[in-house]
């Protein structure tokens, strides 16, 4: 039983994103920025990568938690659709996406990538206290992607956009309330805590990180976190997870951010792109828009869990 998390519930209502009563047809009816689409595709490998990264989960010793194979199995599903319905909306806009673009991603992925995977199935077999390791790194990586989705979904001028990225949003905060609550249990011993400690301090990377090069992820930082608004989202994402037992230390969103400000300068404005002139479809600012979920207040939420796709 996790104390916050409603597993049964989830398992019950969980579901692909529903985009049934969108009209992707009007997706190129408002304009994007050149940024805006180049952020888009990087979610879409990282969303569509989930398939990989559950491969290295599963030669871990987090295969033997009955609670965590159950979500796994509800995730990868939920996680997977989250890539194709980006995917969907940029094709619907005019951006053509390569048939084999997750064999692509897959192929680029770095060695950093291939080594953390590596180290993770060997200290399962040292340690028993790595389950708790992989549950805070995805603690992490939920409620940086959930926070991305806000941020872009208020940044944007178009709305079938900023609606397709809310209601992704609302699986990624699922999805974070379990991660953060079943690391709570799983650290509340002290050895947990130190090789959480450890993994995190030394082998951490902001989401994508191994996936996509360096310039890249550096780029996504700066693009999602890099005005001023970014560095009070930086902080509320470090002080959500700083309140896990023995966590207390954790501040790797802001520092990410401050050194992918300090490789690439202050954040540009991007060109807006219009929707290819060939297509067939018929088609600012940062802030935390009304109504959002705010991350401290996400710990122990379940709330969104009924009926969400």
């Amino acid at each position: 039983m996790i104390q916050g998390f409603d597993l049964e519930r989830y398992l019950r209502h969980s579901r692909k994103v529903d985009t049934s009563d969108i009209d992707f047809s009007e997706a190129a009816r408002s304009p994007l920025s050149a940024e805006e689409i180049r952020c888009l595709t990087y979610m879409m490998d990282i969303e569509s990568h989930t398939i990989v990264y559950l491969r290295g989960i599963l030669s871990t010793c987090a295969i033997e938690d009955p609670e965590t194979t159950a979500f796994l199995s509800c995730w990868a599903y939920e996680e997977f659709f989250h890539g194709r319905t980006i995917r969907q909306f940029l094709d619907a806009y005019g951006v053509q996406v390569s048939p084999h673009r997750i064999a692509e991603v897959q192929k680029s992925t770095s060695f950093k990538e291939w080594l953390k995977n590596l180290g993770a199935s060997l200290l399962c077999q040292v340690s028993r206290h790595f389950h708790g390791v992989y549950l805070t790194y995805g603690a992490i990586s939920e409620l940086s992607t959930l926070e991305g989705y806000h941020v872009l979904a208020g940044r944007t001028a178009n709305p079938v956009l900023a609606e397709i990225l809310r209601r992704l949003a609302k699986d990624e905060r699922r999805h974070f309330s379990f991660y953060y609550n079943k690391a709570r249990q799983q650290l509340q011993e002290r050895n947990t805590q130190r090789l959480t400690s450890f993994v995190l301090k030394r082998f951490w990377m902001p989401v994508g990180g191994g996936v996509k090069p360096d310039p890249e992820v550096d780029w996504i930082l700066r693009f999602i976190l890099g005005e001023p608004s970014g560095a009070q989202i930086a902080a509320r994402i470090d002080a959500t997870i700083s309140k896990l037992p023995g966590m207390q230390w954790f501040d790797r969103l802001a520092r990410s951010r401050e050194e992918s400000l300090r490789r690439l300068g202050p954040p540009k404005t991007g060109a807006v792109s219009r929707p290819p002139a060939a297509s067939t479809s018929s088609s600012g600012r940062s802030a935390w828009p009304a109504g959002a979920p705010q991350a401290s207040g996400l710990e122990g939420s379940n709330a969104s869990c009924e009926g969400q796709g």
